[in-house]
Protein backbone atom coordinates (compact mmCIF):
# COMPACT_ATOMS: atom_id res chain seq x y z
CA UNK A 1 0.00 0.00 0.00
CA UNK A 2 1.20 3.50 -0.72
CA UNK A 3 1.54 5.93 2.18
CA UNK A 4 -1.57 8.06 1.36
CA UNK A 5 -3.72 4.95 0.96
CA UNK A 6 -2.37 3.45 4.20
CA UNK A 7 -3.02 6.72 6.02
CA UNK A 8 -6.56 6.99 4.67
CA UNK A 9 -7.19 3.40 5.69
CA UNK A 10 -5.88 4.18 9.18
CA UNK A 11 -8.11 7.28 9.50
CA UNK A 12 -11.20 5.37 8.42
CA UNK A 13 -10.42 2.59 10.88
CA UNK A 14 -10.07 5.09 13.74
CA UNK A 15 -13.23 6.96 12.80
CA UNK A 16 -15.19 3.76 12.35
CA UNK A 17 -14.09 2.47 15.77
CA UNK A 18 -15.08 5.77 17.40
CA UNK A 19 -18.36 6.42 15.61
CA UNK A 20 -20.23 3.62 13.93
CA UNK A 21 -21.32 5.60 10.90
CA UNK A 22 -24.99 6.45 11.11
CA UNK A 23 -25.44 4.63 14.42
CA UNK A 24 -23.46 6.45 17.10
CA UNK A 25 -22.38 10.00 17.66
CA UNK A 26 -19.25 11.31 19.33
CA UNK A 27 -20.25 11.46 22.99
CA UNK A 28 -19.15 10.92 26.55
CA UNK A 29 -20.03 7.66 28.24
CA UNK A 30 -22.98 7.11 30.54
CA UNK A 31 -20.59 7.12 33.51
CA UNK A 32 -19.97 10.84 33.05
CA UNK A 33 -23.71 11.50 32.82
CA UNK A 34 -24.49 9.45 35.93
CA UNK A 35 -21.60 11.02 37.84
CA UNK A 36 -22.77 14.53 37.02
CA UNK A 37 -26.36 13.69 38.03
CA UNK A 38 -25.15 12.34 41.37
CA UNK A 39 -22.84 15.31 41.94
CA UNK A 40 -25.62 17.76 41.09
CA UNK A 41 -27.85 16.18 43.71
CA UNK A 42 -25.03 16.57 46.24
CA UNK A 43 -24.42 20.15 45.05
CA UNK A 44 -28.06 21.05 45.66
CA UNK A 45 -27.67 19.93 49.27
CA UNK A 46 -24.32 21.63 49.83
CA UNK A 47 -23.14 22.77 52.43
CA UNK A 48 -25.07 20.28 54.53
CA UNK A 49 -22.88 18.03 56.63
CA UNK A 50 -25.28 15.10 56.50
CA UNK A 51 -24.31 12.61 53.81
CA UNK A 52 -26.74 11.33 51.19
CA UNK A 53 -27.18 7.56 50.97
CA UNK A 54 -26.25 5.81 47.73
CA UNK A 55 -29.72 4.28 47.56
CA UNK A 56 -31.32 7.72 47.67
CA UNK A 57 -29.06 9.11 44.96
CA UNK A 58 -29.68 6.07 42.76
CA UNK A 59 -33.46 6.24 43.21
CA UNK A 60 -33.88 9.98 42.70
CA UNK A 61 -31.51 10.15 39.71
CA UNK A 62 -32.56 6.83 38.13
CA UNK A 63 -29.04 5.38 38.22
CA UNK A 64 -28.31 1.67 38.71
CA UNK A 65 -27.17 1.41 42.32
CA UNK A 66 -24.17 -0.91 41.84
CA UNK A 67 -22.84 1.19 38.98
CA UNK A 68 -23.31 4.34 41.06
CA UNK A 69 -21.29 2.81 43.90
CA UNK A 70 -18.37 2.20 41.54
CA UNK A 71 -18.60 5.74 40.16
CA UNK A 72 -18.70 7.28 43.64
CA UNK A 73 -15.57 5.33 44.61
CA UNK A 74 -13.79 6.84 41.59
CA UNK A 75 -15.09 10.32 42.42
CA UNK A 76 -13.85 9.87 45.98
CA UNK A 77 -10.40 8.82 44.74
CA UNK A 78 -10.46 11.94 42.56
CA UNK A 79 -11.20 14.16 45.55
CA UNK A 80 -14.67 15.30 44.47
CA UNK A 81 -16.72 13.51 47.13
CA UNK A 82 -16.20 12.40 50.70
CA UNK A 83 -17.89 9.46 52.34
CA UNK A 84 -19.10 8.63 55.79
CA UNK A 85 -19.58 5.04 56.94
CA UNK A 86 -22.25 3.67 59.19
CA UNK A 87 -26.04 3.61 59.39
CA UNK A 88 -26.30 7.33 58.68
CA UNK A 89 -23.47 7.21 56.15
CA UNK A 90 -23.34 8.22 52.54
CA UNK A 91 -21.66 10.76 50.31
CA UNK A 92 -21.23 14.52 50.23
CA UNK A 93 -19.16 16.94 48.17
CA UNK A 94 -15.55 17.19 49.29
CA UNK A 95 -15.38 20.85 48.30
CA UNK A 96 -17.74 23.64 47.27
CA UNK A 97 -19.68 23.10 44.02
CA UNK A 98 -18.17 26.30 42.63
CA UNK A 99 -14.77 24.56 42.74
CA UNK A 100 -15.73 21.38 40.88
CA UNK A 101 -15.79 21.50 37.08
CA UNK A 102 -17.24 19.21 34.45
CA UNK A 103 -13.70 18.74 33.13
CA UNK A 104 -12.64 17.17 36.43
CA UNK A 105 -15.54 14.73 36.28
CA UNK A 106 -14.70 13.70 32.72
CA UNK A 107 -11.02 13.32 33.63
CA UNK A 108 -11.77 11.12 36.67
CA UNK A 109 -14.36 8.92 34.96
CA UNK A 110 -13.04 8.64 31.39
CA UNK A 111 -9.52 10.07 31.41
CA UNK A 112 -8.27 12.69 28.99
CA UNK A 113 -10.80 13.72 26.37
CA UNK A 114 -9.36 13.01 22.94
CA UNK A 115 -11.69 12.83 19.93
CA UNK A 116 -9.22 10.75 17.88
CA UNK A 117 -6.57 8.23 18.77
CA UNK A 118 -3.63 10.11 17.25
CA UNK A 119 -3.97 12.87 19.88
CA UNK A 120 -3.50 10.52 22.81
CA UNK A 121 -0.18 11.05 24.56
CA UNK A 122 0.78 7.40 24.36
CA UNK A 123 -0.26 7.09 20.72
CA UNK A 124 2.34 6.45 18.11
CA UNK A 125 -0.09 4.81 15.72
CA UNK A 126 -0.29 7.58 13.13
CA UNK A 127 1.62 6.37 10.08
CA UNK A 128 2.26 9.93 8.91
CA UNK A 129 5.65 11.40 9.54
CA UNK A 130 4.51 15.01 9.14
CA UNK A 131 1.62 16.59 11.10
CA UNK A 132 -1.53 16.76 9.03
CA UNK A 133 -4.34 19.31 8.76
CA UNK A 134 -6.88 16.91 10.30
CA UNK A 135 -4.76 16.45 13.38
CA UNK A 136 -4.68 20.22 13.90
CA UNK A 137 -8.47 20.43 13.58
CA UNK A 138 -8.97 17.54 16.01
CA UNK A 139 -6.57 19.24 18.43
CA UNK A 140 -8.72 22.40 18.21
CA UNK A 141 -11.87 20.32 18.86
CA UNK A 142 -10.24 18.70 21.89
CA UNK A 143 -9.00 22.00 23.29
CA UNK A 144 -12.34 23.75 22.72
CA UNK A 145 -14.31 20.99 24.44
CA UNK A 146 -11.87 20.91 27.35
CA UNK A 147 -12.02 24.70 27.72
CA UNK A 148 -15.82 24.64 27.81
CA UNK A 149 -15.85 21.83 30.39
CA UNK A 150 -13.26 23.64 32.56
CA UNK A 151 -15.50 26.71 32.55
CA UNK A 152 -18.64 24.94 33.83
CA UNK A 153 -18.91 24.27 37.55
CA UNK A 154 -21.40 22.19 39.50
CA UNK A 155 -22.70 25.41 41.01
CA UNK A 156 -23.41 26.86 37.57
CA UNK A 157 -25.14 23.64 36.50
CA UNK A 158 -27.19 23.57 39.69
CA UNK A 159 -28.30 27.17 39.18
CA UNK A 160 -29.26 26.43 35.56
CA UNK A 161 -31.29 23.47 36.77
CA UNK A 162 -33.17 25.63 39.27
CA UNK A 163 -34.07 28.15 36.58
CA UNK A 164 -34.99 25.58 33.93
CA UNK A 165 -38.62 25.50 32.87
CA UNK A 166 -40.19 22.07 32.62
CA UNK A 167 -43.15 21.73 30.31
CA UNK A 168 -45.54 18.83 30.57
CA UNK A 169 -48.89 18.21 29.00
Amino acid sequence: MTKPVAYLSYCLKVLNSRWKFGKKKMKFGVGVDYSLKALLLLAERYPTTSPVRVEEIAATQDIPENYLRRLLIELKRGGLVASQKGPSGGYMLARPPARITMAEVVQIIEGDYTPVECLEESSSTCPREQPCAMRDVWREVRDSVNNILRGVTLQALSEKGRHAINYSI
